[in-house]
């Protein structure tokens, strides 16, 4: 098992003392050998059973780690020389130099033709660029993948806004692919929904 895990914390304003989530502060020093207690849930994210069929990804800061187990299994699958289908990341976080987590390893991987990825670092312009704005950007080719190509596509990141900041820009691209109205475009956004091909892994 391989976590990906940030550390919490933050400072009170009154006292401008430093304070460090419990979970997290624990795990930071633990030695290597350590065993804790734990335990591990079921996910919400069912893959494609058929490898050839499209999975489109967008994860947040943490909210990488199970698209990079994705990919790895993307990846297997075509060395093996199954027909594996496209696989698309869109990423967001706040600081390329400090924050494109396994950036070496996922550059590996669109250098073997298997992964196309799209990155939003908030904070390194003047104006702010999150995943939802990429998503939009790309309105051609995730139009295509997810409603002519069967595709299926995953959130995964904090409850507070991403879903719905996510779901407003797929909204966005179905409109403008489907050439279709507001309506119509959550129609097929809950019917992808239904058919387990929009799925949201978040946490608060």
């Amino acid at each position: 098992i391989q976590l990906c895990v940030v550390q919490v914390d933050w400072t009170v304003e009154s006292t401008k003392e430093l304070r460090i989530g419990e979970a997290t502060g624990y795990m930071k020093v633990q030695k290597p050998g350590a065993q804790i207690m734990c335990a591990v849930r079921q996910s919400a994210i069912v893959l494609p059973k058929d490898a050839s069929d499209p999975v489109l990804m967008a994860g947040m800061g943490t909210g990488l780690a199970p698209w990079r187990a994705v990919t790895q299994e993307r990846v297997m699958q075509k060395r093996q020389g199954l027909n594996a289908g496209p696989c698309v990341l869109f990423y967001g976080a706040r600081y390329e130099k400090f924050e494109y987590l396994y950036r070496e390893e996922f550059e590996k991987y669109v250098a073997e033709g298997v992964l196309s990825i799209y990155t939003a670092f908030s904070r390194d312009q003047a104006r702010k660029v999150y995943v939802q704005h990429r998503i939009v950007d790309q309105t051609e080719q995730v139009g295509e993948l997810m409603l002519r190509k069967n595709g299926y596509f995953y959130v995964c990141g904090s409850a507070r806004q991403v879903p719905e900041d996510i779901y407003a820009a797929m909204k966005q691209v179905v409109m403008a692919f489907d050439r279709c109205g507001e309506e119509d475009a959550e129609a097929t956004l809950s019917n992808l929904k239904m058919e387990g091909r929009y799925t949201v892994e978040a946490w608060s």
